[in-house]
């Protein structure tokens, strides 16, 4: 008789132990609203030297999508979303040059920067590492015209 009550003693403590592990399972709440910081919460403004050409915008922008990836691997919020202010900015002075010069260009090339801002906009590193991948070849096709 006393085994038997070890036993069952046994068996509600194991039926107790794996009840209480399961409730710690993870749950995804849906519905829970997040934010994305808004670019007035920013505090600095990148700047461009306007007397760089276009080929020297371009390595500043490749080097910028470089940092802003090697950023978003490091999970670096602040310099991530200081590196896309540089992108941004860089893109807006060189992406008139790229349009007059060709129109498939200019439509690869807002590609290329849309998936710069979707990497910080939706925390999405491989959206920077494509971006870096793609600009090398927006270059290329931009020095061949």
């Amino acid at each position: 008789m006393r085994i038997t009550k070890t036993c069952g003693t046994l068996a509600i403590s194991v039926v107790t132990f794996i009840t209480s592990v399961s409730s710690c399972a993870t749950t995804i709440n849906q519905s829970v609203v997040t934010t994305v910081a808004s670019s007035s919460e920013s505090t600095t403004q990148a700047t461009i030297n306007s007397q760089l050409t276009t080929d020297e915008l371009l390595d500043e922008l490749l080097l910028a999508i470089y940092d802003l990836s090697s950023s978003m691997q490091k999970a670096e919020r602040k310099q991530v979303t200081e590196q896309l202010e540089r992108v941004v900015s860089l893109s807006d002075a060189i992406r008139p040059k790229i349009l007059a010069t060709s129109d498939q260009l200019a439509a690869d090339f807002d590609r290329v920067i849309n998936l710069a801002k979707s990497a910080v906009e939706r925390n999405r590193p491989a959206d920077a590492d494509k971006a870096l991948r793609f600009l090398p070849l927006v270059i290329d096709a931009f020095t061949k015209l």
